[in-house]
């Protein structure tokens, strides 16, 4: 887990000053040597050379010291970047998000029905994280992730393996609606496509899904491009045209195959995933 530590981040700065500090005197002792050179005496080559020894050693301590101040800036932006401890459930009704909370809370199959509030629970680990599953009606799910976005650790995007085909469209609309949320921008937060009832005959597979994904998030970002107003409030990934491709945008996005009901519950591989964020 990442914490801010004024502590660390005042000994690194501390350090950096003295080291700064010795190589200035260095330098300023290289140039004195240099100056005591009579350079009327030597050729023009040589004293052409010497000159710019000298503009070089006067410029050294410039440079140290724009590359000291760079990395300090890096290093306390990494030191004082906290994660959120919210692993959020997201995707469209029917997906199967409320049966996957049930097995990650309690490990049990639970009778599940349409909701229109969010469920929360805590899992204990290192650090504890909160589970949020979200409702995957559409006037309200983004409204809700506005929510929880800001303390977002990861967003898992349920996927309905068996009726992808079908359902293609306004899953790839919730896999948007996770992309272009600023505060998830921000977080840099790992997406995880978890392509449930993988037990189905007609599942398609994670890779597949993906790709799928991919393609249509091409032409949905393209629509979304077309209806950007002159105030600019439409949100898109890229500019008109553009190729959508999952390395490209803010947040890692990976996929997963999973069962959350049945003989063959299979949740391993996203247990796993949060246990690495």
């Amino acid at each position: 887990v990442s914490t801010q530590s004024t502590g660390s981040s005042g000994i690194n700065a501390e350090y950096g000053k003295q080291w700064y500090q010795r190589r200035v005197r260095e330098f300023q002792t290289i140039q004195h040597y240099f100056k005591q050179i009579n350079l009327s005496s030597m050729s023009e080559a040589a004293a052409e050379r010497i000159t710019s020894t000298l503009d070089v050693a006067n410029m050294l301590p410039v440079i140290i010291a724009i590359v000291i101040v760079i990395l300090s800036f890096l290093l306390i932006k990494q030191l004082g970047r906290t994660k959120g401890n919210n692993v959020i459930l997201y995707g469209i009704e029917g997906a199967g998000k409320t049966a996957l909370f049930a097995q990650l809370v309690s490990g049990k199959e639970v009778q599940t029905q349409i909701s229109l509030k969010e469920n929360t629970a805590q899992l204990g680990g290192t650090p504890p994280v909160t589970v949020v599953d979200i409702p995957g009606n559409v006037r309200l799910r983004s409204e809700i992730l506005n929510k929880y976005a800001k303390s977002a650790r990861g967003v898992v995007l349920v996927v309905d393996s068996g009726e992808f085909v079908e359902n293609k469209r306004e899953t790839c609309e919730a896999l948007f609606e996770v992309l272009i949320n600023s505060e998830i921008q921000k977080s840099r937060c790992p997406v995880l496509v978890l392509c449930n009832k993988q037990d189905y005959e007609m599942a398609r597979g994670a890779g597949a899904i993906l790709a799928t994904l991919e393609s249509e998030l091409t032409v949905l970002n393209d629509t979304a491009a077309s209806l950007v107003d002159d105030s600019g409030s439409q949100k898109t990934l890229f500019p008109r045209g553009s190729e959508v491709k999952f390395e490209r945008v803010s947040n890692p996005v990976t996929a997963v195959g999973a069962t959350s009901v049945g003989e063959g519950v299979d949740i391993a591989a996203l247990k796993q995933w949060i246990m690495e964020l």
